[in-house]
């Protein structure tokens, strides 16, 4: 009797460790999901210029890099349901008309940063829509408008 007191005894504190580990790792991906996210969040509400909308393109090429995102046969980055990211960027193609055109920040990319930092660095930008992965919470589509002046 003693003998099966301490198998169930063993069992339970074994069952507890596991519960306990699997909680503290869960805890620790959701504060590491958060901090990505203010590093993009932080940009929420601002009024952004060429630079800033270079930094952010910059660190989600990176993001999907490091996170290993497979790319489309247009080399764009294809969404995982996890942890990639996609960032739009509408531009002004005709002020009068108020027409707008929308870019890929994989396109600028090809074009080049540095280019589109000459051209764009004291233009004024606002981020327009944020979206997150249901699954991770992390963000998933950031649309980046650039405004009248």
């Amino acid at each position: 009797m003693k003998k099966g007191i301490w198998i169930i005894g063993i069992l339970l504190f074994i069952m507890i460790v596991v519960v306990v580990v699997f909680i503290s790792m869960n805890r620790n991906n959701i504060l590491a999901n958060k901090q990505a996210n203010k590093e993009y969040e932080q940009y929420l509400n601002q009024k952004l210029y060429g630079t800033d909308v270079a930094t952010i393109i910059n660190k989600a090429i990176n993001e999907n890099r490091q996170n290993q995102v497979e790319k489309d046969k247009k080399g764009n980055y294809i969404d995982n349901e996890e942890n990639s990211i996609r960032i739009d960027i509408i531009m002004i193609t005709n002020e009068e008309k108020k027409k707008t055109k929308t870019y890929q920040m994989e396109n600028i990319a090809k074009v080049g940063i540095a280019e589109f930092i000459t051209n764009f660095n004291t233009a004024p930008f606002q981020i327009t829509k944020m979206e997150y992965h249901p699954k991770t919470g992390k963000i998933r589509y950031i649309e980046i408008t650039q405004q009248y002046e």
